[in-house]
Order: C-alpha cells, then sequence, then structure tokens
C-alpha cells in the first residue's frame, strides 16, 4: 500500500520536494494510516509533517479519548499536533446547517488557522476509494452532472488526498500490519446518517447481487469523467470569456444573444463561472436556478429578474442577462447648483462637471466630443443646476417635435434601469437642457441669434491608484 499512494503522489503532483503538510487526524484508521505512510515518506520527500485534530464535541468522552490518542500517536512519531475543541452541534444549530456541514466548515477553518501559523503548503486528509464511491451514488441518487459526478478529486488548492487510490480494506490491513490501533467511531457503524446507509446498506447489496467491484468501477467513472468535464471546463471558458460584455463591482453582463448561439450543455457551466467571478464560488448554484436563467433568457423581457443563492439577483436588460449582488437598485439621488463659470464634483457617481460663458465671437468651435456642450445662455432662466432623474421629468430632445417623457427617452435609448440614476442631467431649473452624454434640449440649442454660450463639459473622476 505504501508503494501504491506513493505513485499517486507522483502521478498526481500532490506534493513538491520540502513540502510543509499539514495532516488531519481523526485517530480513525484512515487518518492514522495516512499519518503514518506521510511519516515513512518524510525523508525521501523531505517533508516537514504537522498533525491537526478537531475535537467536534459530538461523542463526549469518547472524542476527549480520541484527541488524547492523536496526540499521544503524534508524540510517538515525533510529530507536533495541533488539537482544538469546538461546539459543532452548537454551530450547527445557530446556522441552521447539518452537523455534517457544520464540521466540515469548522473543520477547514481550523485546518487554516494551523496553516497560517506553520506556514504550511499542503493539508492532507485522508478520503479513500470507498469515500469516492460513496460520493458517487449519494450525488447520483441526488441528481446530478457530469461535474458532480467527478466527487472527490486527488488535489485542490492546499488539499491533497493520497489515500484516493486506496479502498478501506487495503487501509484496515495496513493498520493491523504496523499495529496501529486506530480509535473507532461507533456511529460511522450504525445507518444513521444517509451517507452510513449508503455505506452500511446500499453499497454491500449492490455487491453482493450485481457488481462484486463496485467500489473499483464507481472510482474509474469518476476519473474518467474528470478528464471529459476538465475538457467541457476549458470549452466552457472560451465561450463564457466571447459572451462576456463588461464587470462592475458587484455587477457583470453577458450576451444573451452570444449565449443562445451555444449549446445547452455549455450554458449551465458559462452561469456558473459567471457566479464564480461574482462572489467567488460556484457550488451554490443548483439545477433549480439554472432553470430560472434559462426561463429568464426565452422570455428575454427586459425588466424581469429572479433571485438565486448567495444573494445573487438575476435580471435581462436589452440584449444582455445581468449577474449582481446588488438585491435593490441603490437610489444616489443628488442636485447642486451650478455657477455659469466653475468647477463642481458629484461624488454620487464619481464625476465632474465644468462650466464657461464666452460671447459668441470669442467661441473657436463647438467639440463634437458627446460629453462637451453648448447651449443659449440667454434662455436660461431659473438657475442652473445638475441632478438626476425625477418622476415626471419630461425632456424635448434636439431635432424632435415636442417633448417626450424622461422615462420613455431612456427606453428608446435602451439604457438599462439600473444605470439610468446615475446619469446626470444639466437643467435651468427643473427644465431639462441635456442629458449627459446623449442629448440637448431642443429649447437650448445655440441659433443665429444666440450673443452669450455655455459651455458644459462632464468627465469621469479619476481612479485613485
Amino acid at each position: 500500500m505504501l508503494d501504491k499512494v506513493k505513485k499517486t503522489i507522483k502521478k498526481h503532483n500532490l506534493m513538491d520536494i520540502g513540502d510543509k503538510v499539514i495532516v488531519a487526524v481523526s485517530g480513525g484508521p484512515d487518518s492514522i494510516a495516512l499519518l503514518h505512510i506521510l511519516h515513512s515518506l518524510r525523508e525521501e520527500f523531505k517533508l516537514q509533517l504537522y498533525a491537526a485534530h478537531l475535537n467536534h464535541n459530538f461523542r463526549g468522552i469518547e472524542a476527549q479519548m480520541d484527541a488524547q490518542y492523536v496526540a499521544k500517536f503524534c508524540e510517538e512519531l515525533k510529530i507536533l499536533s495541533f488539537i482544538k475543541s469546538m461546539d459543532v452541534p452548537k454551530y450547527a444549530k445557530e446556522q441552521g446547517v447539518s452537523a455534517e456541514e457544520a464540521g466540515r466548515i469548522l473543520r477547514y477553518e481550523f485546518f487554516g488557522e494551523v496553516v497560517e501559523r506553520v506556514g504550511a503548503t499542503k493539508i492532507a486528509v485522508a478520503h479513500n476509494q470507498n469515500d469516492q464511491a460513496e460520493t458517487v451514488l449519494m450525488r447520483l441518487l441526488r441528481g446530478t452532472g457530469i461535474q458532480g459526478l467527478t466527487a472527490i478529486h486527488h488535489e485542490r488548492g492546499k488539499i491533497i488526498r493520497p489515500l484516493l487510490d486506496v479502498n478501506r480494506k487495503e487501509i484496515e490491513e495496513y493498520c493491523a500490519q504496523y499495529n496501529l490501533s486506530p480509535r473507532i467511531d461507533e456511529t460511522n457503524l450504525e445507518p444513521i446518517y444517509h451517507r452510513n446507509k449508503i455505506r452500511l446498506e446500499l453499497i454491500p447489496y449492490i455487491q453482493e447481487h450485481y457488481n462484486p467491484s463496485i467500489i473499483e468501477s464507481l472510482a474509474k467513472t469518476a476519473e474518467i469523467l474528470k478528464k471529459d468535464n476538465e475538457f467541457m471546463e476549458e470549452v466552457a471558458r472560451d465561450a463564457y470569456n466571447q459572451v462576456k460584455l463588461e464587470k462592475a463591482q458587484g455587477c457583470l453582463a453577458l450576451s444573451i444573444e452570444g449565449i443562445n448561439k451555444i449549446h445547452p450543455a455549455l450554458q449551465s457551466r458559462i452561469f456558473r463561472l459567471a457566479t464564480e467571478e461574482l462572489v467567488g464560488k460556484k457550488e451554490g448554484l443548483e439545477y433549480k436556478h439554472i432553470q430560472g436563467i434559462i426561463e429568464l433568457l426565452q422570455k428575454n423581457e427586459t425588466g424581469k429578474k429572479i433571485l438565486l443563492a448567495m444573494g445573487i439577483v438575476v435580471k435581462t436588460s436589452y440584449n444582455k442577462i445581468i449577474f449582481t449582488i446588488k438585491d435593490e437598485e441603490e437610489e444616489a439621488n443628488f442636485y447642486y447648483e451650478l455657477r455659469e463659470n466653475g468647477h463642481l464634483s458629484i461624488d454620487e457617481i464619481k464625476g465632474e462637471i465644468f462650466t464657461k460663458v464666452v460671447m459668441r465671437e470669442d467661441m473657436k468651435g463647438i467639440s463634437r466630443d458627446k460629453y462637451v456642450k453648448c447651449f443659449d445662455y440667454d434662455k436660461v432662466k431659473e438657475g442652473l443646476n445638475v441632478r438626476n432623474r425625477r418622476e415626471g421629468d419630461r425632456f424635448w430632445p434636439l431635432g424632435l417635435v415636442g417633448s417626450k417623457k424622461l422615462k420613455d427617452f431612456y427606453i428608446d435609448y435602451k439604457i438599462e434601469r439600473d444605470k439610468r440614476n446615475e446619469i446626470p442631467l444639466v437643467c435651468d431649473g427643473n427644465e431639462i437642457m441635456w442629458v449627459v452624454g446623449y442629448r440637448i434640449s431642443e429649447k437650448y440649442k445655440v441659433t443665429e441669434e444666440t450673443s452669450r454660450i455655455l459651455t458644459v463639459e462632464y468627465k469621469k473622476m479619476l481612479k485613485e491608484s
């Protein structure tokens, strides 16, 4: 078994020479065998080994005895051990998660603490071939895709699993061969959890009636699907980069037209990649969430939205589908008076306004920049100001006959709802003179009779370095 584990380490490049490795040790056969094997390989790989044990406080005195056993075992091997006790049942109740999930969260949180303390490069955990098979079956029964059936990976970040190619029987034989006498968690022998039922009831039934080698078969299936999944992920990432239109803080947009041209098998992966880029993980996106996004795409009605997991809102806006973590549209209302010659900063939208009044004969030319506009200053009666939209706003766009609702103007220009409140409006009192970046008003255009010209320039503030 030692040679088998060494082969796995080399095949999957799980460790480098000189690695500092934290070994997660529960005290059971799997983790004790793992620690013993890595201790045997420490000279060959020049390893610095540390052990980490978390008392979950589920089993009272038995759990305390586990911790004592791990401490003594590590002492015999001259390995520094870190042992911590946490109230996992209390955490599970407070967070509303299962006991198994609570244990996993706090366990990896503890491992992270030890990593920082010793500067570890790897965390070795003792998942084996049986765990792989059980995970495949669990996900298959629950319903999953190719990615889910790849189950447990040999390596993910700092986490490595050197025992993933050996089965539980081999581990037990190894422990017996070296007289390791690991602790046995009696709850693992009771069909009280879903995984335990699969381990103790379903797999033995399949072995007896269908396939004696079901453990190896399921592990092989997971390994085959990993390669298929890696290929599809690579293709999906290329497609994702092609359909991604823009990204801002807490928000990113994809092209609906682009997504519709992509095979449905890749669309779900693209949505998960968008989720990953937005919040740092994609595991929370379930089948029902994917279906909700697809239905949203099929309807393609501007303004429609759905709520996903992790606080993500997905909405359609013209030719875009937008992923955002802003639950509500943030209304940053602003209003500032403008001087006829001056400079104003608009902090709410990170913009600046520059104004200047000149006599017509002094004008050297009119800029074609969409953010620089000229107006007949003699037509300004109520006083200059800059603000964002208000309910009931109307506007007379240059070249049109009569005014129209500002809302309709925004719709005509396909301006997304969550962007409309960020557009500054240069006004004369309540009368809109310029929808900045779009159109000026017919009422304030420069004509042959104009004697004084007001120039207004809008700039986005430079980001602080």
